[in-house]
């Protein structure tokens, strides 16, 4: 390992140790989605996947969150989760990336769209009567 993997190693861990996730999970273009937050340390060694499973398994959200949840399912029904324009494979740390609140609070933000494929074509819009 070089000086500079070896730095970036112990910077994730010690971020990871010490700041909570937030996870947000958007339906196709929104502006905003269904957020959830893990406590530092809870996510180690979890998928970003298995994250967004657990966030999207909860029982326990507001009207608001269910259909925000209802959207995201009807996205992903054929479609797939993307963080930063990847297929998102791999720890939730990959794709972190340190945020700060206005109160000046630490966290690791992941941004993460259920995007279904835009059908294209013709459709049957097109063609004679």
């Amino acid at each position: 390992m070089t000086d500079t993997e070896t730095k970036r190693a112990l910077e994730t861990e010690e971020l990871q140790q010490l700041l909570p996730l937030v996870l947000e999970i958007m339906p196709g273009q929104a502006a905003e989605g269904l957020i959830d937050i893990f406590d530092p340390g809870s996510y180690e060694g979890k998928t970003l996947r298995k994250l967004c499973d657990r966030a999207m398994s909860k029982k326990k959200w507001s009207i608001e969150e269910q259909l925000i949840i209802e959207d995201i399912s009807r996205q992903l029904d054929g479609g797939k989760l993307l963080c930063r324009g990847q297929e998102i494979e791999g720890s939730a740390l990959e794709y972190a990336v340190p945020e700060q609140t206005e109160a000046g609070e630490k966290y690791l933000y992941v941004p993460v769209r259920a995007i279904k494929p835009q059908e294209g074509g013709f459709g049957n819009n097109c063609g004679s009567n």
